[in-house]
């Protein structure tokens, strides 16, 4: 059992592959818990008591801890010193420091590696002690569940379905080998009924175990093949988004789930520094979602074929062919060696060409460049960007899209009447799509919507879209960028949601630098002769998302006033502060408007989404301002509840049956009796089947105690008389009735308890073997 264990729990590694990135992160962790499991085998061949196990195992690891971690430290390169434990410490420090300050997945530092390994000898330690020692190997289940919700719970890709397939085959294995040795402690099959019965009930469970790991398989492997059935919440939660429908497309993290988390951090991390040419900078796009399906915005598929790879120049823009003519900037990007890798390159817009290593593909629609492998951490390269220069009159003067292909005004047709009532009462005034595009961007920007990364919850069977607009008006860059590409597109603009970054900060060497707190989104509108043009609806400066500024071309124009609206005294863009004057985004916690104390008391509840909320957002660890100790308390009272579990089952279930005493005639003989045999076969007393209740009744009056003193006198006469009212209830012609079997099944056990050794006791309340066995039957005593 130890070595299955083992492999039961070898087999569980490959859940957290998606979490980091990096070779041998999963060494050290194999190493110490092939350790922990041979100590635990070669002992169990030698020793009586199982108590000095955990103990041998912890020493085990101990030791290996310097040649694994610190040899460069410790004496001879193997022997522990006071050095090797400040080492192993900081180590710890670094990989909590690594985890809480990046995203998955995390690269794979000594202090990380330390850090699984640990969490993987804990498990294995649990493991060993509830499948050998305590023969409950079923339970190793919750430590497997724990392992398979940590990547649902803090990575953004979720658990794929071959990790998931070792981990229960590997499970199924141990099921199967405690099953194999309990038949063999049964000894040579007799073909009675009881025998019969009891091959029976195993040949059953192997089977339900069996179809319960391939109904798991099927669950895991039916939606990778099927794409319908991706819309399900579990799965998006589990997967991300899926943006491909060939074997040449992709799969990837909703953009805005990756974004939210990135505001949501609780460390204003550095993503990437560039260089440019550029004066004034413009924003740095990663995603664009074109499609939206009355709640979220989405990708289209990503064709990553031989056509679509970055060679030489990219593609024009959409409605720009030929490409135009313009002032080409040069800019030159390092991603930040902590951030993690990412599939899709942060890029200014035009892009006209990227030099990179590795293998890149580019969207010809949307300019997307990404790429299909993992790339590395600290990557660098440099992009040829167009400055369009974009101009108010150009706008102003730009007649219906011709060149654009696609569908990019297309809505669902389950949205609210009420939308575009709103929004035809915004435009009412305006006369071209520039100016209808103003009057949105200054609805929004109007002073009437707050800006908050904690926006209240959505009321049931409300519309979040419509309660956004009309209702709360509270939200940040998600919502205010969905919100307005949907009112655009009901306007006849053609629009889209890009997510990405903002120009970021300055530096004195004149570098920029970009935060996780410039994550940031942003509609995109469609104008001929100039392409996709950014617009800024998000409220911006102290108030607002600090690093978001409106782009020059909405400055130089003006809105028509919107009638019979709130805001209606607003013209320009009041509110809007000007590039210069917008300062840095405050923390998530300093730029709510509601009270702090009720925003901290809800650090996981789901944000108002309008337009592009996603699914997808909905685990633990991105709420604004959760305490970094809440994951982990959580953690650790589902592992409590989890050990202390078939304990108050136990003490449930005597409750229950003392307090039905003395029940009907014959029956309450009947629970008593059975009471009594789950106590014996809970403290290890041999309870036999073959014989009659008083032959039992006669051999639990001779217990002793470890001492050597024998039961009380009162229990002894308890125990006949329980044993007596057992036998009348099964042979005698009219029931017996059923007074006094309470007051001698309380005493009788009570007896029993007080005569067995401590440690029997205490295994008997956390672990009762009467939970597994539920029929009298022959019961070894313990060794």
């Amino acid at each position: 059992m130890p070595l299955s264990t083992l492999v039961c729990l070898l087999s569980a590694l490959p859940l957290l592959s998606a979490l980091v990135h990096g070779g041998g992160w999963w060494f050290p962790a194999a190493v110490l818990m092939c350790a922990a499991a041979a100590v635990s085998a070669l002992y169990r061949l030698v020793g009586r008591s199982s108590l000095p196990v955990p103990f041998l195992q912890l020493l085990a690891v101990t030791l290996l801890m310097a040649p694994l971690f610190a040899s460069h430290v410790a004496p001879l390169g193997l022997l522990p010193s006071g050095a090797v434990l400040e080492h192993v410490a900081e180590l710890l420090f670094q990989g909590a420091v690594t985890i809480d300050r990046g995203l998955p997945p995390v690269p794979a530092t000594a202090g990380v590696k330390l850090l699984i390994a640990l969490l993987f000898t804990l498990f294995l330690l649990s493991s060993d002690f509830l499948a050998v020692t305590a023969r409950c190997p079923g339970m190793v289940g919750g430590p497997l569940l724990l392992l398979a919700a940590i990547p649902l719970f803090v990575g953004d890709g979720g658990l794929s379905w071959l990790p998931v397939a070792v981990c229960v085959l590997g499970f199924l294995q141990l099921l199967a080998v405690d099953m194999w040795l309990r038949g063999r402690e049964w000894g040579m099959r007799v073909p009675d009924r009881e025998g019969g019965r009891f091959l029976g009930a195993a040949y059953r469970a192997g089977w339900a175990g069996l179809v319960s790991g391939a109904a798991l398989l099927l669950a895991l492997a039916v939606p990778l093949a099927v794409p319908s059935l991706r819309s399900d919440v579990l799965h998006s939660m589990g997967q991300g988004t899926y943006t491909g429908r060939s074997e040449d497309a992709i799969t990837t993290t909703h953009p805005l789930v990756s974004m939210r988390r990135e505001l949501m951090s609780s460390h204003d991390r550095t993503v990437l520094t560039y260089r440019t040419e550029a004066e004034n900078p413009g924003y740095l796009r990663r995603h664009v979602l074109n499609e939206f399906d009355g709640e979220n915005w989405t990708m289209l598929p990503l064709d990553a074929s031989a056509d679509t790879r970055v060679a030489g120049e990219l593609p024009p823009p959409a409605g720009q062919e030929p490409a135009p003519e313009g002032r080409t900037v040069s800019t030159r990007i390092s991603l930040d060696s902590d951030t993690p890798s990412t599939e899709f390159l942060p890029l200014p817009y035009w892009a006209r060409s990227v030099e990179i290593s590795g293998e890149w593909y580019v969207d010809p629609q949307s300019l997307m460049v990404f790429t299909t492998e993992a790339p590395p951490t600290g990557l660098s390269f440099t992009v040829e960007a167009l400055d369009p220069r974009v101009s108010a009159e150009d706008l102003a003067g730009s007649g219906a899209p011709r060149a654009l292909r696609g569908d990019h005004l297309s809505l669902p047709g389950g949205l609210d009447p009420q939308v575009r009532t709103l929004t035809d009462a915004v435009t009412a005034n305006a006369d071209s799509d520039y100016a209808r595009a103003l009057a949105l961007q200054e609805f929004f920007t109007s002073g009437e919507f707050s800006y908050s990364l904690a926006p209240p919850a959505v009321p049931q069977d409300s519309d979040p879209l419509l309660h956004f607009l009309t209702v709360d008006k509270v939200g940040y860059c998600q919502q205010f960028a969905g919100a307005m590409a949907v009112m655009a597109r009901q306007a006849g603009i053609p629009a889209r949601v890009a997510v990405g970054y903002t120009a970021g900060e300055r530096l004195n060497d004149g570098s920029w630098k970009v935060t996780t707190g410039d994550a940031h989104a942003w509609p995109e509108l469609y104008f001929e002769g100039a392409g996709w043009v950014r617009f800024e609806p998000t409220p911006a400066g102290s108030s607002g998302q600090g690093s978001a500024s409106a782009p020059e071309y909405t400055a130089d124009g003006r809105a028509p006033e919107v009638p019979d609206e709130p805001g209606e005294e607003a013209s320009g863009s009041p509110g809007e502060p000007s590039p210069e004057e917008s300062g840095r985004e405050s923390p998530p916690e300093e730029d709510r408007p509601s009270s702090p104390s009720q925003e901290s008391e809800r650090p996981e509840e789901e944000p108002t989404d309008p337009a592009a909320a996603s699914d997808a957002d909905t685990g633990p660890g991105t709420g604004a301002g959760m305490p970094r100790w809440l994951p982990v308390s959580g953690a650790l009272a589902a592992v409590l509840l989890l050990a202390a579990a078939p304990a108050l089952v136990r003490a449930a279930l005597r409750r229950s049956r003392t307090a039905a005493l003395p029940g009907p005639a014959g029956t309450g003989a009947h629970t008593a009796w059975r009471e009594l045999h789950d106590t014996c076969l809970d403290l290890g007393i041999l309870w036999s089947a073959a014989e009659s209740p008083r032959a039992v009744a006669e051999r639990l009056v001779q217990v002793r105690d470890p001492k050597g003193a024998p039961l009380p006198e009162e229990a002894r006469e308890a125990l006949r008389r329980l044993a007596a009212a057992e036998e009348e209830a099964r042979y005698a012609p009219a029931a017996p009735g059923g007074e006094g079997l309470r007051a001698d099944l309380c005493t009788a056990v009570a007896a029993l308890e007080a005569a067995s050794p401590a440690g029997v006791r205490l295994r008997a309340r956390l672990l009762p073997r009467s939970l597994l066995v539920r029929r009298p039957g022959a019961v070894p005593s313990p060794a």
